[in-house]
């Protein structure tokens, strides 16, 4: 009796590690370890130009202004920019997000009268038509009335499980809350966040994958897939970081919807590979995007009840170490 336990706690490692290496071999095969893959070029270089304009930024906001720091970083910017251009590629907005910020440190520098030793002689900038896209700004704390508006949408927020099937939310709608949402921290700026919007049909194609909406997805008229682009990581230390950035995307992303006066309720993703590998073809999912969650979203039906879910008291969840008044 006693030889079977072994075997099925073998087969249980097995299926771990099986699924732990699947989860790795999708975030191996994204992310540019061996150079840049072909078709992807482009995004890579967007994440590249990211990362540099946003630690230069960083420097620009230090408390202690450290004039010269960075230039290694300025002048990989300044490359990456010069090669987006060369290859004819769209002047986006994080293009411009590069230049502002090469002008806020060249102007910065200006202004104390740094000599920055010729780091920007040739280079060209456009004129400063995108204003505050870049750069460093003066951090302004919420009034008492913001705040006790963010506690309200913060302390109504509940998971809607009763919609009105056959009210769907505006397009204007989901591009707002996508756009509130979008203001969510990722590493260096990154935003490897991306939101799949389903209505019609596809949205009960796609629950049939996911184990928690007995009993009302069926009325859900409006689905969201959140994924993560996982070409925009760097290498093994942000292995999970796909996780984290559309984690914190997804929250706020609940918290737009609901100011939007929509409903809205978080559906986990915790499935093997197979269920992901088969939402991703019914939802015409790239491979290169890790899925985090589903949402679903409608208009509350008049009198719709959700749980009362209890939180536990903020004394019950934090650990303080060291003297906190």
């Amino acid at each position: 009796m006693h030889f079977k336990t072994p075997l099925r706690l073998l087969k249980r490692w097995f299926l771990l590690y099986r699924e732990v290496f699947l989860d790795g071999r999708r975030f191996l095969s994204a992310v540019p370890f061996h150079g840049v893959e072909k078709g992807n070029g482009e995004t890579y270089l967007e994440g590249a130009i990211i990362r540099q304009y946003h630690v230069v930024e960083k420097g620009l906001a230090m408390p202690e202004f450290r004039p010269g720091f960075g230039v290694s970083m300025v002048r990989a910017l300044i490359k990456d920019l010069e090669k987006w251009k060369a290859l004819g590629l769209e002047v986006n907005e994080q293009f411009a997000a590069g230049q502002a910020v090469l002008r806020a440190y060249r102007d910065r520098h200006a202004q104390i009268g740094f000599d920055l030793e010729g780091l920007f002689d040739g280079v060209e900038l456009e004129d400063d038509c995108h204003s505050g896209t870049g750069g460093a700004r003066e951090f302004r704390p919420l009034t008492p009335d913001f705040r006790e508006a963010f506690e309200h949408v913060c302390r109504s927020r509940a998971s809607v499980r009763t919609f009105d099937p056959e009210k769907i939310p505006k397009r204007q709608q989901i591009l707002e809350a996508i756009a509130l949402a979008s203001r969510a921290p990722s590493v260096c700026n990154r935003q490897t966040a991306r939101a799949h919007v389903y209505t019609g049909p596809a949205v009960q194609e796609l629950l049939k994958f996911q184990n928690g909406n007995r009993g009302f997805g069926h009325r859900v008229p409006l689905l969201f897939v959140v994924t993560s682009d996982l070409r925009l990581f760097t290498g093994v230390d942000e292995r999970y970081q796909g996780w984290i950035d559309g984690g914190m995307f997804a929250m706020l992303l609940l918290l737009a919807l609901h100011a939007q006066g929509l409903g809205a309720v978080a559906l986990n993703w915790s499935v093997k590979n197979r269920s992901d590998v088969a939402l991703r073809k019914a939802g015409q999912i790239p491979s290169h995007e890790r899925i985090i969650m589903l949402i679903g979203c409608g208009y509350p039906e008049e009198g719709a009840m959700v749980p009362v879910s209890q939180r536990r008291p903020a004394e019950k969840m934090v650990r303080f170490h060291g003297e906190i008044s």
